[in-house]
């Protein structure tokens, strides 16, 4: 607290209900303007029954979480800003602390590292690394693969659920195998009865087992494993209005193309050219396929 108080600071402020993809997002942005204005870094990151898991949960993370009423006490004097930083001026540098509380991505000055490029360079926690691996290694190496994140469960939103129906997924798998015979799926779901349906319909498909309950600990741990490998496949579908598979898109880099039921990609393709990642840690980097 009172090296908080005594140094230039930068807070940001997530929001309980608030998924992984906003989390995260939020997070490294405020920390990325952080480091590139010489200030310390401090976030808060409410965890309880709608959100499990630490950041420190799910990856290794030298920012210094603070409590939520901390920073609601702290807002009186110094209140909270947006992510426009059109606030960012010469008599606002002079402000102890700044507080960053918003649902969006920072529009970080020119030249200041992104959020994406610290994401792809954090490291997962042993429980994730392990899941990763494992699968990798033994279903999804050496061959390219499609990744496909479906959102299934009631907390899902609105508008996901309305334009991205199971059906769709189904039906673009089977156009895909058409132009790719024999391709493999690895399907992302939180609900596990949805992926074990789509496997069973399809065929050929690899998914996590035993996840743990949505949005536990075990839950989430899980559901970063699944981000690695859905940015680790060569081509992905994913649900519109969904944060989440970004994130992977995120990971893998610009390279991966991102389909979902509201931004179709009608251009054939062929799913060896973008490569297989030597690590599924580190699924920007690639090595040719055969026949690529």
């Amino acid at each position: 607290m009172l090296e908080l108080l005594s140094q230039k600071s930068v807070i940001s402020l997530n929001g309980r209900y608030w998924g992984l993809g906003n989390r995260i997002r939020v997070v490294l942005g405020a920390k990325m303007l952080a480091d590139s204005e010489g200030r310390n870094f401090y976030y808060v990151w409410p965890t309880g029954s709608k959100f499990g898991p630490k950041l420190t949960d799910l990856w290794h993370f030298d920012g210094k979480p603070i409590n939520q009423y901390l920073s609601k006490a702290l807002s009186v004097k110094y209140p909270y800003l947006d992510e426009s930083l059109d606030w960012l001026d010469e008599s606002r540098r002079n402000s102890r602390i700044w507080q960053i509380r918003t649902g969006h991505a920072l529009h970080l000055p020119s030249g200041v590292r992104s959020w994406q490029q610290e994401f792809r360079s954090l490291q997962p926690v042993d429980e994730v690394i392990d899941r990763v691996q494992g699968c990798f290694g033994s279903e999804l190496a050496e061959r390219p693969y499609v990744g496909v994140m479906i959102r299934a469960h009631s907390a899902a939103h609105t508008k996901t659920i309305e334009h991205s129906p199971i059906e769709w997924y189904t039906d673009r798998m089977r156009a895909i195998r058409r132009g790719n015979p024999g391709v493999q799926f690895f399907v992302s779901c939180d609900v596990p009865e949805v992926a074990t349906r789509v496997s069973d319909e399809l065929g050929g498909c690899h998914f996590l087992t035993n996840k743990g309950e949505y949005n536990t600990v075990s839950g989430v741990q899980s559901a970063v494993a699944d981000l690695y490998l859905l940015a680790s496949s060569s081509y992905l579908l994913g649900p519109h209005y969904s944060s989440f598979v970004e994130l992977a898109q995120y990971l893998a880099g610009p390279g991966l193309l991102l389909e979902t039921s509201m931004k179709t990609i009608d251009a054939p393709f062929e799913l060896n050219t973008l490569g297989q990642p030597t690590d599924p840690l580190r699924p920007q980097t690639r090595k040719p396929l055969p026949g690529s």
